[in-house]
Protein backbone atom coordinates (compact mmCIF):
# COMPACT_ATOMS: atom_id res chain seq x y z
CA UNK A 1 0.00 0.00 0.00
CA UNK A 2 1.10 3.55 -0.64
CA UNK A 3 -0.47 6.98 -0.55
CA UNK A 4 -3.17 8.00 -2.99
CA UNK A 5 -4.36 11.44 -4.07
CA UNK A 6 -7.78 12.86 -3.24
CA UNK A 7 -9.38 16.19 -4.10
CA UNK A 8 -7.91 17.61 -0.91
CA UNK A 9 -4.41 16.24 -1.32
CA UNK A 10 -2.88 12.98 -0.17
CA UNK A 11 -4.77 10.58 2.05
CA UNK A 12 -2.62 8.68 4.50
CA UNK A 13 -2.95 4.94 4.94
CA UNK A 14 -4.74 5.46 8.25
CA UNK A 15 -7.23 7.86 6.65
CA UNK A 16 -8.01 5.51 3.78
CA UNK A 17 -8.48 2.51 6.08
CA UNK A 18 -10.23 4.25 8.97
CA UNK A 19 -13.29 1.99 8.65
CA UNK A 20 -11.28 -1.24 8.56
CA UNK A 21 -11.01 -3.64 11.50
CA UNK A 22 -7.80 -3.19 13.51
CA UNK A 23 -5.99 -4.74 16.44
CA UNK A 24 -6.61 -2.38 19.37
CA UNK A 25 -3.00 -2.72 20.54
CA UNK A 26 0.29 -1.44 19.18
CA UNK A 27 3.23 -3.85 19.31
CA UNK A 28 6.94 -3.08 19.43
CA UNK A 29 9.16 -4.70 16.82
CA UNK A 30 12.84 -4.41 15.90
CA UNK A 31 13.94 -4.02 12.29
CA UNK A 32 16.13 -7.10 12.28
CA UNK A 33 17.16 -7.66 8.66
CA UNK A 34 16.91 -6.20 5.16
CA UNK A 35 17.17 -8.39 2.06
CA UNK A 36 17.19 -6.81 -1.40
CA UNK A 37 15.02 -8.55 -3.99
CA UNK A 38 15.81 -6.22 -6.88
CA UNK A 39 16.55 -2.53 -7.44
CA UNK A 40 13.01 -1.53 -6.36
CA UNK A 41 11.91 -4.02 -3.67
CA UNK A 42 13.40 -5.16 -0.38
CA UNK A 43 12.23 -7.69 2.21
CA UNK A 44 12.23 -6.61 5.85
CA UNK A 45 12.10 -8.91 8.84
CA UNK A 46 10.60 -7.33 11.97
CA UNK A 47 11.47 -9.18 15.18
CA UNK A 48 8.64 -9.16 17.71
CA UNK A 49 10.00 -7.60 20.88
CA UNK A 50 7.65 -9.46 23.25
CA UNK A 51 8.66 -12.99 22.32
CA UNK A 52 6.33 -14.69 24.79
CA UNK A 53 3.31 -12.69 23.64
CA UNK A 54 3.94 -12.68 19.92
CA UNK A 55 1.57 -10.95 17.50
CA UNK A 56 -1.69 -12.41 16.23
CA UNK A 57 -2.99 -11.60 12.77
CA UNK A 58 -4.88 -13.21 9.90
CA UNK A 59 -3.21 -14.12 6.58
CA UNK A 60 -3.76 -11.25 4.13
CA UNK A 61 -3.74 -8.46 6.71
CA UNK A 62 -1.55 -5.36 6.64
CA UNK A 63 0.31 -3.46 9.33
CA UNK A 64 0.05 0.12 10.46
CA UNK A 65 3.79 0.83 10.70
CA UNK A 66 4.90 3.75 12.87
CA UNK A 67 8.50 4.72 12.12
CA UNK A 68 10.60 7.19 14.15
CA UNK A 69 10.02 10.86 13.39
CA UNK A 70 6.78 10.52 11.41
CA UNK A 71 3.33 11.20 12.84
CA UNK A 72 1.34 9.14 10.35
CA UNK A 73 1.74 5.39 9.98
CA UNK A 74 2.46 3.68 6.71
CA UNK A 75 0.44 0.67 5.57
CA UNK A 76 2.30 -2.43 4.41
CA UNK A 77 0.99 -5.95 3.84
CA UNK A 78 2.34 -8.81 5.93
CA UNK A 79 3.92 -11.40 3.63
CA UNK A 80 4.78 -13.99 6.28
CA UNK A 81 2.26 -16.32 7.95
CA UNK A 82 0.75 -16.18 11.45
CA UNK A 83 2.90 -19.14 12.43
CA UNK A 84 6.08 -17.05 12.21
CA UNK A 85 4.74 -14.42 14.62
CA UNK A 86 3.34 -16.76 17.25
CA UNK A 87 4.43 -16.62 20.85
CA UNK A 88 6.96 -18.98 22.40
CA UNK A 89 6.61 -20.40 25.93
CA UNK A 90 9.06 -19.09 28.55
CA UNK A 91 10.45 -22.58 29.08
CA UNK A 92 11.63 -22.63 25.45
CA UNK A 93 14.35 -19.97 25.21
CA UNK A 94 14.66 -18.42 21.79
CA UNK A 95 18.12 -18.07 20.36
CA UNK A 96 19.17 -15.48 17.81
CA UNK A 97 17.99 -17.58 14.86
CA UNK A 98 14.56 -18.44 16.26
CA UNK A 99 12.18 -15.66 17.25
CA UNK A 100 8.68 -14.52 16.32
CA UNK A 101 8.79 -12.14 13.37
CA UNK A 102 6.78 -10.39 10.66
CA UNK A 103 7.94 -10.02 7.06
CA UNK A 104 7.18 -7.07 4.78
CA UNK A 105 7.98 -6.47 1.12
CA UNK A 106 8.62 -2.74 0.66
CA UNK A 107 8.73 -1.05 -2.73
CA UNK A 108 10.91 2.03 -3.18
CA UNK A 109 8.41 4.90 -3.01
CA UNK A 110 10.09 8.29 -2.36
CA UNK A 111 6.72 10.10 -2.23
CA UNK A 112 5.49 7.83 0.58
CA UNK A 113 7.30 9.01 3.77
CA UNK A 114 7.07 5.73 5.76
CA UNK A 115 8.23 3.70 2.73
CA UNK A 116 11.02 6.20 2.08
CA UNK A 117 12.18 5.79 5.71
CA UNK A 118 12.20 2.00 5.30
CA UNK A 119 14.30 2.46 2.15
CA UNK A 120 17.09 4.34 3.93
CA UNK A 121 20.56 2.82 3.96
CA UNK A 122 20.49 -0.36 6.07
CA UNK A 123 23.11 0.91 8.52
CA UNK A 124 20.82 3.86 9.32
CA UNK A 125 17.73 1.84 10.25
CA UNK A 126 18.72 -1.72 11.22
CA UNK A 127 18.08 -2.31 14.91
CA UNK A 128 15.56 0.52 15.16
CA UNK A 129 12.37 -0.02 17.15
CA UNK A 130 9.05 0.44 15.36
CA UNK A 131 5.44 0.13 16.48
CA UNK A 132 2.95 -1.89 14.45
CA UNK A 133 -0.72 -2.82 14.48
CA UNK A 134 -2.42 -5.47 12.31
CA UNK A 135 -5.62 -4.74 10.42
CA UNK A 136 -7.67 -5.35 7.30
CA UNK A 137 -10.52 -7.61 6.16
CA UNK A 138 -9.02 -9.12 2.98
CA UNK A 139 -8.13 -12.28 4.84
CA UNK A 140 -8.20 -16.02 5.18
CA UNK A 141 -10.59 -17.43 6.24
CA UNK A 142 -12.89 -15.05 4.32
CA UNK A 143 -15.54 -13.37 6.51
CA UNK A 144 -19.08 -14.52 5.80
CA UNK A 145 -18.09 -17.38 3.47
CA UNK A 146 -19.11 -20.96 4.24
CA UNK A 147 -15.90 -22.90 3.60
CA UNK A 148 -17.88 -26.15 3.40
CA UNK A 149 -19.01 -24.88 -0.01
CA UNK A 150 -15.46 -24.15 -1.19
CA UNK A 151 -13.28 -26.80 -2.83
CA UNK A 152 -10.96 -24.58 -4.84
CA UNK A 153 -9.17 -21.23 -4.47
CA UNK A 154 -7.98 -19.10 -7.40
CA UNK A 155 -5.44 -16.37 -6.65
CA UNK A 156 -4.87 -13.58 -9.19
CA UNK A 157 -1.99 -11.23 -8.33
CA UNK A 158 -0.76 -8.17 -10.19
CA UNK A 159 2.70 -6.83 -9.30
CA UNK A 160 3.19 -6.24 -5.57
CA UNK A 161 -0.44 -7.26 -5.16
CA UNK A 162 1.13 -10.66 -4.62
CA UNK A 163 1.95 -9.66 -1.02
CA UNK A 164 -1.27 -10.68 0.79
CA UNK A 165 -1.82 -13.62 -1.53
CA UNK A 166 1.55 -15.22 -0.81
CA UNK A 167 0.75 -15.02 2.92
CA UNK A 168 -2.67 -16.63 2.42
CA UNK A 169 -1.35 -19.36 0.10
CA UNK A 170 1.59 -20.15 2.40
CA UNK A 171 -0.76 -20.39 5.39
CA UNK A 172 -3.11 -22.74 3.53
CA UNK A 173 -0.16 -24.99 2.70
CA UNK A 174 1.23 -24.85 6.25
CA UNK A 175 -2.10 -25.82 7.78
CA UNK A 176 -2.81 -28.61 5.26
CA UNK A 177 -6.16 -27.19 4.19
CA UNK A 178 -7.49 -29.63 1.59
CA UNK A 179 -8.32 -27.27 -1.25
CA UNK A 180 -7.30 -27.25 -4.89
CA UNK A 181 -5.56 -24.00 -5.80
CA UNK A 182 -4.58 -22.06 -8.88
CA UNK A 183 -2.20 -19.10 -8.69
CA UNK A 184 -1.85 -16.47 -11.42
CA UNK A 185 0.97 -13.96 -11.06
CA UNK A 186 1.21 -11.14 -13.59
CA UNK A 187 4.05 -8.67 -13.18
CA UNK A 188 6.31 -6.32 -15.07
CA UNK A 189 10.00 -7.15 -14.86
CA UNK A 190 13.02 -5.17 -15.87
CA UNK A 191 15.69 -6.17 -18.34
CA UNK A 192 18.04 -6.34 -15.38
CA UNK A 193 16.00 -9.13 -13.77
CA UNK A 194 17.94 -12.10 -15.06
CA UNK A 195 17.45 -14.34 -12.03
CA UNK A 196 14.32 -15.88 -10.55
CA UNK A 197 15.38 -14.50 -7.17
CA UNK A 198 15.00 -10.93 -8.52
CA UNK A 199 11.25 -11.35 -9.12
CA UNK A 200 9.27 -10.82 -5.94
CA UNK A 201 8.34 -14.16 -4.31
CA UNK A 202 8.96 -16.18 -7.47
CA UNK A 203 11.37 -18.58 -5.68
CA UNK A 204 8.78 -19.06 -2.92
CA UNK A 205 6.04 -19.82 -5.46
CA UNK A 206 8.26 -22.22 -7.39
CA UNK A 207 9.01 -24.09 -4.19
CA UNK A 208 5.32 -24.30 -3.25
CA UNK A 209 4.27 -25.56 -6.68
CA UNK A 210 7.27 -27.74 -7.53
CA UNK A 211 5.38 -30.99 -6.96
CA UNK A 212 2.61 -29.95 -9.39
CA UNK A 213 5.03 -29.68 -12.32
CA UNK A 214 5.22 -33.45 -12.67
CA UNK A 215 1.44 -33.93 -12.73
CA UNK A 216 -0.51 -34.26 -15.97
CA UNK A 217 -2.43 -31.06 -16.86
CA UNK A 218 -5.72 -32.94 -16.97
CA UNK A 219 -5.52 -33.96 -13.32
CA UNK A 220 -3.67 -30.97 -11.86
CA UNK A 221 -5.15 -29.76 -8.59
CA UNK A 222 -2.41 -27.15 -8.11
CA UNK A 223 -1.17 -24.87 -10.85
CA UNK A 224 1.00 -21.79 -11.16
CA UNK A 225 0.69 -19.46 -14.16
CA UNK A 226 3.19 -16.64 -14.69
CA UNK A 227 2.71 -13.63 -16.97
CA UNK A 228 5.76 -11.42 -17.47
CA UNK A 229 5.85 -8.11 -19.33
CA UNK A 230 8.63 -5.58 -19.85
CA UNK A 231 11.24 -8.14 -20.90
CA UNK A 232 12.08 -9.59 -24.35
CA UNK A 233 11.60 -13.13 -23.08
CA UNK A 234 15.12 -14.53 -23.32
CA UNK A 235 15.51 -14.87 -19.57
CA UNK A 236 18.39 -17.05 -18.49
CA UNK A 237 16.32 -18.74 -15.79
CA UNK A 238 13.48 -19.73 -18.16
CA UNK A 239 14.53 -23.37 -17.94
CA UNK A 240 13.91 -23.27 -14.18
CA UNK A 241 10.32 -21.99 -14.29
CA UNK A 242 7.11 -23.88 -15.13
CA UNK A 243 5.84 -24.33 -18.66
CA UNK A 244 2.81 -22.13 -17.77
CA UNK A 245 4.99 -19.05 -18.25
CA UNK A 246 4.01 -16.35 -20.73
CA UNK A 247 5.85 -13.22 -21.85
CA UNK A 248 2.68 -11.20 -22.38
CA UNK A 249 -0.18 -9.58 -20.52
CA UNK A 250 -2.87 -11.53 -18.70
CA UNK A 251 -5.94 -11.72 -20.95
CA UNK A 252 -9.67 -12.23 -20.40
CA UNK A 253 -9.33 -15.66 -21.95
CA UNK A 254 -6.70 -16.55 -19.34
CA UNK A 255 -9.02 -15.42 -16.53
CA UNK A 256 -11.95 -17.34 -18.01
CA UNK A 257 -9.83 -20.48 -18.30
CA UNK A 258 -8.58 -20.12 -14.72
CA UNK A 259 -12.17 -19.81 -13.47
CA UNK A 260 -12.58 -23.44 -14.55
CA UNK A 261 -15.54 -25.53 -15.53
CA UNK A 262 -19.10 -24.71 -14.49
CA UNK A 263 -18.80 -27.22 -11.66
CA UNK A 264 -15.44 -25.77 -10.53
CA UNK A 265 -16.75 -22.20 -10.57
CA UNK A 266 -19.63 -23.13 -8.29
CA UNK A 267 -17.20 -24.21 -5.58
CA UNK A 268 -14.37 -21.71 -6.20
CA UNK A 269 -13.22 -18.77 -4.13
CA UNK A 270 -11.33 -15.98 -5.92
CA UNK A 271 -8.77 -13.66 -4.32
CA UNK A 272 -7.71 -10.73 -6.52
CA UNK A 273 -5.08 -8.13 -5.60
CA UNK A 274 -3.15 -5.62 -7.68
CA UNK A 275 -3.34 -2.09 -9.12
CA UNK A 276 -6.87 -0.61 -9.31
CA UNK A 277 -7.24 -0.78 -13.10
CA UNK A 278 -6.35 -4.47 -13.07
CA UNK A 279 -8.46 -5.48 -10.07
CA UNK A 280 -11.51 -3.53 -11.28
CA UNK A 281 -11.43 -5.32 -14.64
CA UNK A 282 -10.70 -8.81 -13.27
CA UNK A 283 -13.38 -8.60 -10.58
CA UNK A 284 -15.99 -7.30 -13.03
CA UNK A 285 -15.08 -9.98 -15.57
CA UNK A 286 -15.24 -12.81 -13.01
CA UNK A 287 -18.59 -11.72 -11.62
CA UNK A 288 -20.08 -11.86 -15.13
CA UNK A 289 -19.03 -15.50 -15.63
CA UNK A 290 -21.76 -18.13 -15.38
CA UNK A 291 -21.84 -19.96 -12.04
CA UNK A 292 -19.27 -17.67 -10.33
CA UNK A 293 -20.72 -16.51 -7.02
CA UNK A 294 -20.20 -12.74 -6.67
CA UNK A 295 -19.72 -13.07 -2.91
CA UNK A 296 -16.88 -15.50 -3.60
CA UNK A 297 -14.87 -12.88 -5.52
CA UNK A 298 -12.73 -11.03 -2.98
CA UNK A 299 -10.56 -8.05 -3.86
CA UNK A 300 -8.01 -5.66 -2.43
CA UNK A 301 -6.35 -2.86 -4.40
CA UNK A 302 -2.88 -1.49 -3.87
CA UNK A 303 -2.40 2.13 -4.80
Amino acid sequence: MAQTRSTTGYLSHEERTAAEVRDPDLHSVILDSIEPVNERIRLLKLRVKDQQRGIKFLPGQWLDVHVPGLKKAGGFTITSTPKTARSYPPESPIDGSRFPYLELAIQDSPSNPPAAWLWRAPDEILGKELEVRAGGSFVWPPPGVDLDQVKRVVFIAGGVGINPLVSILSHIRETNVQLDHRFIYATKISKQSLKASEILFLPRLLDIFKSSLTVDDDIQKERLDLFFTGHPGDMKFAKDIPHQTHFRRLSDRDIEEAAGTIQERQSSLFYVCGPPTMTDHVVDFLKKQDSVRPDHVLCEKWW
